[in-house]
């Protein structure tokens, strides 16, 4: 059985490989072809074009997973269909449990792969790929003056919003500062009408100090206060709040919880940040559906059998994107809406296979 399992492996790694680096060349040729006249007007050097899409494929390898094991197990398991090695396993007595579970085993080591690559690798990916964009693609683009409704973390987990930022005189309008202890429990906030930059500090103006304690609330109202210290800087008001790829989840998730803690309802970023967990499982969900179809392709015909398939993986992406919509506009819990389409799939698979037996 041993062999056996390594031989289907062989099978269904081969074009695995090989889809996998289709896709990758497919984007990069593509995305080349839409930038290149920005590349040549801005001289942008090879060796920045070639980072670029270096930290393009990360992103690249989590979208395209689902599709890329899909297509692999179609062409691999139904071609062992139709050269009848399938009927040849079935003969010397191994079920159809035993001939799935190397196909299966390698699809649930891929989601685990794609779930610890979009906590580790693709977050720092994305923000290179961005800061690349930002200085090299859309450098021509002019930021707008103003900036309304800004919010930015500090490393140490206070908050700075803003209501109106203006870029060229570095001034803010209706600004409220949030401090928390390790518990996110708020220890201090100051509510000020403006501030301004000077050299190298924020200085608020007609505001007012509260501080929080066990015992209560001490309120102090000010005319002038002077931050202790200089971050969030100008430039880094400028730059717009980190995106959910460019965040891991644990990084998102303590993100999520400083937002609620000020009163904001981050509704968004809680399906972003269910989907962190969710979106992986849809290459083993999508294996689980796409191994019976192969296996049965000897039968129904294999263009019969990739076309259901693909037209699965479609439907299933079009229904993952309602459920997010959906959730984030409240009608679903986020973690309805994250789950909930992988949940259908994945009893539909489980059903298949269960046919797939007998």
């Amino acid at each position: 059985m041993r062999i056996l399992r390594a031989y289907i492996l062989r099978a269904v790694l081969k074009p695995l490989v090989l889809i996998f680096a289709s896709f990758v060349v497919i984007f990069v040729l593509v995305d080349l072809f839409d930038h290149a006249h920005t590349f040549i007007d801005h001289s942008v050097p090879f060796r920045i074009i070639f980072l670029y899409y270096f930290y393009s494929t990360p992103l690249i390898f989590v979208l395209t997973a689902p599709v890329a094991v899909l297509l692999a197990t179609l062409l691999s398991i139904g071609g062992l269909a139709r050269s009848n090695e399938v009927i040849a396993m079935k003969s010397a007595g191994l079920s159809t449990r035993r001939i799935l579970s190397p196909v299966l085993g390698l699809a649930f080591v891929i989601s685990l792969g794609t779930m610890v690559m979009g906590e580790t690798v693709l977050p720092p990916a994305t923000r290179h790929r961005i800061a690349i964009e930002d200085e090299h693609i859309k450098r021509n683009a002019s930021d707008p003056r103003i900036r309304t409704d800004l919010i930015y973390m500090r490393p140490d987990g206070n908050m700075l919003l803003t209501r109106r930022y203006n870029t060229r005189r570095q001034t803010m309008e209706g600004v409220t500062i949030e401090e928390f202890d390790d518990d996110l429990r708020p220890t201090m906030r100051i509510d000020a009408e403006s501030a301004r930059w000077d050299d190298d500090h924020w200085v608020l103006s007609s505001g007012r100090l509260r501080m929080f304690t066990p015992d209560g609330e001490e309120t102090t109202p000010f005319e002038t206060f002077v931050l202790s210290y200089s971050e969030p800087t100008p430039d880094d008001l400028v730059h717009p709040p980190l995106e959910p790829e460019e965040r891991g989840y644990f990084e998102l998730r303590d993100y999520i919880a400083k937002l609620e803690a000020t009163g904001t309802d981050p509704r968004a970023l809680k399906v972003a940040l269910n989907l962190k967990i969710a979106f992986p499982f849809v290459t083993f969900i999508m294996t689980l559906m796409a191994a019976p179809s192969a296996m049965a392709s000897r039968k129904s015909g294999f263009a019969l059998a990739f076309a259901l398939a693909l037209s699965t993986s479609f439907l299933y992406y079009g229904l993952i994107q309602v459920a997010q919509v959906l959730g984030r506009q409240g009608v679903l819990h986020p973690l309805v809406a994250a789950w909930s389409v992988n949940v259908l799939f994945a009893a539909i698979g489980l059903w298949m296979t269960t046919r797939a037996r007998r």
